[in-house]
């Protein structure tokens, strides 16, 4: 170790004493943060572990497990075994599983062939301590810019952030890639920090860390023009601070060392990346930032394709997802940014600042494909909380140098009671947490997306296996359907009694089963917030703030079964008179009610539909079946108004849909706006099923604007006689 990186080291621990870096160290209290520093490090790492156990899986974790396995098989087999370049596609639903690193799925692979606990309890508690490295680097970073209190400090904001501490128990791609990112700068600030003469070890450490973001996820490519982006930034600033003479040679030597050495690191252990180490690195960053899947998102009250969301998607996620301890000491570094610039340790924190932002940026310019609130750049937060961290050191700080000592950690102490309530009262549900921004988990609820990773199914299985499954015979076969078939699975290993099957929401009526376990990942948004997909029959609840996040049903009756078998003989009063009997254990069901009321639509008995379609409505405003029912109903009874409403609001939300066009058009006609129906039905005649009825319908408007040469004309189209 050089001169220089010894003095560097030890000015971490000698008290500034410039009026602009105010600082609330003396030898005693530095001692003592020192013991603080130590104890949280060490309780907060036990903590994770022990938390580990009782987090349910993922909705990637069995596609990264496999994958893991797969890539353990490649290298195992000296490359023979080509299964993790074909997986599956059960594994592989995206077709994009290759260009994801791996690295860390096949550490858990190899830790599952020894490990005595079962794998999946095993990768969490493994995912646990990367969640636990992504805190331990930041706070190390956070000490080497300021002092042991801060990094306290950032310990703390880390782990009492419900959103960032349910991930670490859970998700394998995106908090590995966080930890790994934030490893990889804190060992890139080491390795300049040792300017002008860098070891090996220096240079050791930062090609390694960057190889390993890469091995993980392809964005780590982005830590190389880091090197060259840090380089700068300390060559403008820190130049000022250093005793011995630094060149412009000596900051780019590491940047092309390390930045050359560094990109073929990320592909050692990386299948893919090993085929073509020059050429696939780049293609999978291509294609990974161009994702090309687009899962509908509830944002702000609606349902939005992943690839449409607005701009503000992920600042506004960000908000409301993240507690107030935390958002105000983003605030409060604002003030002290500039005035640190005189501080030895300016071009670090400025650096940190880049790697939270820049990501974010460059994300939102490019418009990438981003979903499930903000996971997708969950790698930037640690640099964020060391930013937060030292908004809150400088106020402690602050009112330290005005004799009103703890004020400013009294104050941060009490902001982080609400994220430590809420943790405890929902664990291992944390991550659900909106703030007051968002109204609470409960304003969030059906507006935005709340336990997307499916975590509370765990929950229900545990529960049903404990309370319903006893109530069978071993010989007795239960059939559970469920909308998480792909993870259910994994709870049911051992129970070779139950049957599990996928089953969409709107065809729960149509199969056999004996209980249903819906999670709200895939329940329409107001059939949530009015509970309407809770008939009485519901036996469990996963509630978090009184939201259900999942849920254990019985089946309420085999009448909607029978009702169905009617329907295929053709035979609608049977099949009526079975679905009454279905709904009066199930009267909110809005699925069958829109089915008897379509049954007595297509037999011309409007008023009986009406009184299942009214019911419907009622029940749910928001569901494009029932409004088009509801619309219809009026149509036929002559209430053009509120027809036109009801198809306006249709083609409003779904602007491609031609049918809606067509009948917000008879209701327009009826109402003489004539141009404007003309309009629609034009619209709705793309759809080549009804254009002949668009064709007959525009030649009923031209006659009564008077024109009947145009009439005649789209008659002959639709062939009607006139």
């Amino acid at each position: 170790m050089s001169k220089q990186k010894i003095q560097n080291e030890k000015v971490l621990e000698v008290k500034e004493t410039k009026p602009s870096e105010i600082s609330s160290s003396t030898p005693t209290t530095s001692n003592t943060w020192n013991k603080i520093f130590t104890g949280s490090l060490i309780s907060v790492f036990l903590a994770m572990t022990v938390m580990s156990f009782w987090y349910g899986l993922s909705g990637d974790e069995v596609d990264m497990n496999e994958y893991g396995k797969a890539i353990l098989k490649y290298f195992t087999s000296f490359f023979s075994d080509q299964t993790v370049f074909n997986m599956p596609k059960e594994y592989n639903r995206d077709g994009v599983i290759q260009y994801y690193g791996g690295l860390f799925d096949l550490i858990c692979a190899i830790v599952n062939k020894i490990s005595p606990l079962e794998e999946y309890t095993t990768r969490h508690i493994l995912n646990a301590w990367a969640g636990f490295l992504a805190i331990f680097f930041a706070a190390k970073i956070t000490v080497r810019v300021l002092n042991k209190q801060a990094g306290s400090i950032l310990i703390w904001l880390m782990f009492l952030s419900p959103f960032f501490l349910g991930h670490a128990m859970n998700n394998p791609k995106d908090i590995p890639f966080a930890a790994a990112y934030i490893m990889a700068i804190y060992f890139i600030i080491r390795l300049f920090d040792a300017l002008p003469a860098p070891t090996r070890k220096d240079y050791l450490w930062a090609i390694l860390s960057i190889g390993a973001t890469i091995n993980i996820r392809v964005g780590g490519i982005l830590l190389i023009p880091y090197l060259g982006v840090f380089a700068v930034i300390l060559f403008i600033v820190g130049k000022y601070f250093r005793d011995e003479k630094v060149s412009l040679f000596d900051y780019a030597k590491p940047v092309i060392i390390t930045g050359i050495l560094g990109y073929f690191a990320g592909s050692l252990l990386w299948p893919y990346g090993l085929q073509n180490p020059i050429s696939n690195p780049l293609n999978a960053l291509s294609e990974m930032s161009n994702f090309k899947v687009n899962i509908r998102q509830s944002f702000e009250g609606t349902k939005v394709f992943s690839g449409e969301l607005p701009i503000r998607f992920l600042p506004k996620s960000f908000v409301i997802t993240n507690s107030y301890v935390v958002l105000l000491g983003l605030v409060l570094s604002l003030p002290f940014l500039w005035s640190f610039r005189k501080n030895k340790q300016a071009g670090i924190l400025y650096f940190i600042g880049f790697t939270a932002l820049f990501p974010l940026a460059y994300i939102i310019y490019g418009k990438s494909n981003v979903y499930h609130a903000w996971r997708h750049i969950l790698f930037i937060f640690p640099s964020l909380m060391v930013v937060a961290a030292f908004g809150w050191e400088k106020i402690v700080a602050f009112f330290d140098a005005r004799k009103i000592k703890m004020a400013g950690l009294g104050m941060m102490g009490f902001l982080m009671l609400e994220p430590l309530y809420f943790i405890g009262t929902t664990f291992p549900n944390t991550i659900t947490y909106h703030n007051s921004f968002a109204g609470g988990v409960k304003g969030a609820y059906g507006n935005y997306e709340v336990d997307y990773y499916y975590n509370s199914l765990k929950q229900c299985a545990d529960w049903f296996k404990k309370h319903e499954l006893p109530k069978y015979k071993s010989t007795d076969t239960v059939k559970i359907y469920t909308n998480a078939a792909h993870l259910l699975t994994k709870y049911f290993t051992k129970e070779k009694n139950v049957y599990i099957d996928y089953i969409r929401y709107p065809e729960r009526n149509q199969k056999y089963w004996d209980y249903v376990i819906f999670h709200i990942a895939l329940i329409p948004s107001e059939e949530l917030k009015s509970k309407n997909w809770l008939p009485p029959s519901t036996v469990y609840q996963a509630q978090v703030m009184g939201q259900t996040l999942c849920a254990v049903i019985k089946r309420p009756s085999f009448e909607d079964l029978v009702a169905f078998d009617y329907l295929q003989k053709n035979q609608p009063d049977s099949a009526i008179m079975h679905f009454d009997q279905y709904l009066s254990k199930d009267p909110k069901n809005t699925t069958i009610l829109n089915i008897c009321g379509n049954i007595l639509m297509q037999t011309n008995r409007i008023e009986s539909a009406a009184k299942y379609i009214n019911q419907s409505y009622q029940l749910d405003t928001s569901l494009t079946e029932t409004k088009q029912m509801y619309g219809m109903v009026k149509l036929q009874s002559g209430d053009f108004a509120t027809a036109q409403n009801i198809f306006t609001q249709i083609v409003g939300q779904n602007p491609d849909y031609p049918r809606g066009y067509f009948y917000l058009a008879i209701a327009q006609m009826n109402l003489n706006n004539l141009q404007q129906a003309l309009n629609n039905f034009n619209t709705a005649s793309r759809d080549k099923e009804i254009q002949q009825a668009c064709y007959k319908y525009m030649g009923d408007v031209y006659m009564k604007m008077g024109n009947q040469q145009e009439a005649m004309k789209l008659y002959q189209a639709a062939g009607v006689a006139q």
